[in-house]
């Protein structure tokens, strides 16, 4: 599960690169998103935490790679780019979550080395959203933006004014709806290992979503909240990175 440099720099971006590093923390954005969300971490980490934020096909510098619209195979290729040779982490952010998950259970499953801490954020357990409630991807681009916004919020001004952008935007936007719209809870066995679940107080995924991910996990489990909607990681940045640097010493 090595990866070539060329496969690297396309996969993992990195904000700061560590010369020594002791463990590496992989970072997975939200749906919509891409590896910006999480490059400025590694300015309020140690010099020993190489910290790596996953860049999914079809955005930033991967613009005309096509993005993923199904779980299974977006987890067969990120499998194939993880370094595995020092202790990990990982941290995904509300869809990222969900590929956190689904790929600490891919790595389970091929008895491959798991994450020393798994953190959680803004996303209800598997199984607590009703695939018959329907899909909003194939949407209308003002309707698709008008129904993210209400649910999560962070839809930019600028992206319903510019159809530059939202031609650029659009498309990894709605394929990340795709792969959560189409997804499935696995039906695999619980993940042995500690888990941190984090939400805002203000999102619209109550405590009682966030907590059900327990039945998930057969290790050490807490969930904490911090004041905020769904993108409280913000700012609260310091006090979410605290919690991470606390799973890397």
């Amino acid at each position: 599960m090595s990866t070539t440099q060329r496969d690297d720099e396309r996969w993992l971006v990195r904000g700061e690169r560590r010369e020594n590093p002791a463990q590496r923390l992989y970072c997975f954005h939200h749906a919509g998103g891409s590896a910006a969300e999480f490059t400025p971490w590694s300015r309020y980490l140690p010099d020993t935490v190489d910290v790596c934020a996953v860049q999914l096909p079809g955005r930033g510098a991967r613009v005309r790679e096509q993005p993923h619209t199904r779980m299974r195979p977006l987890l067969d290729e990120l499998l194939g780019r993880l370094d595995l040779d020092l202790p990990f982490v990982f941290f995904g952010h509300s869809f990222g979550a969900l590929v956190a998950f689904e790929l600490a259970a891919a790595l389970d499953a091929a008895g491959a080395p798991l994450p020393r801490h798994l953190f959680l954020s803004a996303r209800p357990a598997p199984g607590l959203v009703a695939a018959d409630t329907g899909t909003i991807h194939d949407l209308p681009e003002q309707e698709f933006l008008d129904v993210v916004d209400r649910r999560h919020g962070g839809v930019p001004a600028e992206l319903r004014e510019h159809r530059e952008l939202r031609d650029l935007v659009l498309p990894y936007f709605r394929a990340d709806y795709e792969v959560i719209e189409t997804y499935r809870p696995g039906g695999h066995e619980p993940l042995a290992l500690p888990v941190t679940v984090l939400g805002g107080t203000d999102d619209e995924i109550g405590v009682d979503q966030l907590e059900a991910w327990q039945e998930h996990v057969a290790g050490p489990f807490e969930v904490r909240m911090f004041p905020g909607d769904h993108f409280y990681l913000r700012p609260h940045r310091t006090a979410v990175v605290d919690l991470v640097r606390a799973a890397t010493v």
